[in-house]
């Protein structure tokens, strides 16, 4: 028997020996513009560009693979190729990967995405996108569907328009997922500085579909949105902010949800780094953890009020109104702790720009506030307010009522875990008359046992993926393994 064992092996590695050196066999390495133009055409699915500079490298990469075997195109050695000068790169055929290229100190004369994904199940991994400026232009344009950028590092952006664009076609969404990269950028001082935008003023009624998870946000203030959702059915989870001057901000667009992220700063005083920012319908704010935080806008989580809708907006394509109205809003099981500044702004900015219509139908329940300064703000009586379940310490900020109580709560665990003191008092929240409101997507992210928590204590912890605690994210957990 051990014999044919230790036969069963040695053929196994006799296989795995022959398959590494046909892999080798049919690799096609290149290093200029021409032969790697000449190696697709030839029908080479593995591609590797030689180590050095490349300068001007435009490409349409127009052939397709197959799930089963993508076409590749990659560096010889990850980040010893260096792309430099008047680049742009298309990815319009489908199952194609771009990785371990360093996009490093270049500079365009033409403005325009650097590099634009047209096709679909495509794949931009292990690439770095630093100092590449001089003209306005996103670097990555994220169009089709299915396509996929990850372990990236994206730094010192200082030219106008996003690090990442999407742009939504009219039906069927993109399903992208922006993941486990890593985002810096400096103030660019006026608008169009954000890391990502997700949709425009004349797609904020398409369904998008885009997953942004695992991401590390690092002093990313380059304008007051860190991210900007203008499109529907988006989720933001289990991505750290650290030291962000800005908001992630549900700017136009319905069903956006945003779920286990940090969002966190460390810095003294009016640090100006911030939270959530909900305009227009339906999203769902859950299981989020806020601190150290003094926004600019005032509050770390903010309602925004509504605008009416402009017909020259509607001349142009755009959706009517530039501000929409703010209603059917859910934030549920998200921690705030020793916040610089009022934890939630129930009615955020009216009269301000026009902004005549405060929200309406908001829901908290199961929120816990922590130190800091006055934890809720309402600048005048929305229509329809309901709080469940919520407990406080320190000021509540508005009176206390059945669905917002004080108590005394501790924190252990590096703050990432929460006990309550008198787990058994803890007040309950009855969701059943709002769940005409949440989509069966949200209803899968509101698991929350109460009766479990008046057992351990536990009030707050951050799932993860898998079902274990998420962690604050650091720079080891993101980006190019080569850097």
């Amino acid at each position: 028997m051990n014999k044919i064992y230790r036969i069963s092996i040695s053929m196994l590695v006799i296989v795995w020996l022959s398959v590494v050196m046909l892999a080798a066999q049919n690799v096609t390495r290149v290093g200029n513009q021409k032969a790697l133009i000449s190696a697709l055409e030839s029908g080479s699915r593995l591609i590797e560009l030689k180590d050095g500079e490349y300068h001007g490298l435009c490409l349409d990469l127009k052939w397709s693979g197959s799930k089963e075997q993508p076409i590749v195109v990659k560096a010889e050695h990850p980040g010893k190729v260096i792309v430099m000068g008047n680049t742009s790169i298309v990815l319009s055929g489908s199952n194609i990967v771009l990785s371990g290229i360093d996009f490093n100190k270049g500079k365009r004369d033409k403005d325009g995405a650097l590099v634009l994904v047209s096709g679909e199940n495509n794949r931009i991994t292990n690439c770095r996108f630093r100092n590449y400026n001089q003209v306005t232009g996103v670097w990555v344009q994220l169009n089709g569907r299915y396509n996929r950028v990850d372990h990236c590092w994206f730094e010192g952006k200082t030219s106008g328009a996003s690090y990442i664009n999407v742009d939504v076609p009219k039906t069927g969404g993109n399903h992208h997922r922006v993941d486990y990269n890593y985002f810096s950028r400096p103030p660019l001082g006026r608008n169009g500085g954000s890391a990502m935008r997700i949709g425009h003023g004349s797609m904020a009624k398409r369904y998008c579909y885009t997953t942004v998870e695992f991401n590390l946000f690092e002093d990313c203030s380059g304008e007051s949105e860190i991210m900007s959702s203008k499109s529907c059915g988006n989720t933001f989870r289990y991505n750290t902010f650290y030291n962000c001057k800005g908001a992630l901000s549900l700017r136009q667009g319905v069903e956006g949800i945003v779920e286990s992220n940090f969002f966190i700063s460390n810095r003294e005083g009016k640090n100006r780094c911030g939270g959530v920012s909900v305009r227009s319908r339906n999203h769902l704010v859950v299981n989020n953890y806020f601190s150290g935080l003094a926004p600019k806008s005032g509050s770390v989580v903010n309602f925004g009020s509504g605008s009416p809708s402009d017909p020259k907006r509607l001349a142009l394509g755009l959706i009517g109104a530039h501000f929409p109205k703010t209603a059917e809003n859910t934030i549920a099981h998200n921690l705030f702790v020793n916040n610089r500044s009022v934890s939630i702004d129930v009615i955020h900015d009216l009269g301000h720009r026009n902004k005549v219509f405060p929200p309406d139908s908001l829901y908290f329940f199961h929120n816990v506030m922590v130190g800091g300064m006055s934890h809720i703000k309402k600048h005048t009586e929305p229509q329809y307010l309901v709080f469940e379940g919520n407990v406080f310490q320190g000021r509540s900020g508005i009176k206390p009522n059945k669905g917002l109580q004080k108590m005394k709560v501790k924190l252990k665990d590096e703050k990432q875990v929460l006990t309550v003191k008198n787990p058994k008092s803890l007040p309950t929240a009855d969701i059943s008359a709002w769940k005409k409101n949440l989509t069966k997507e949200m209803l899968q992210r509101l698991d929350f046992d109460l009766e479990k928590v008046k057992t351990s204590g536990v009030y707050y912890s951050p799932k993860g993926k898998r079902g274990g605690l998420q962690q604050i994210l650091q720079r080891k957990d993101v980006g190019p393994d080569w850097m």
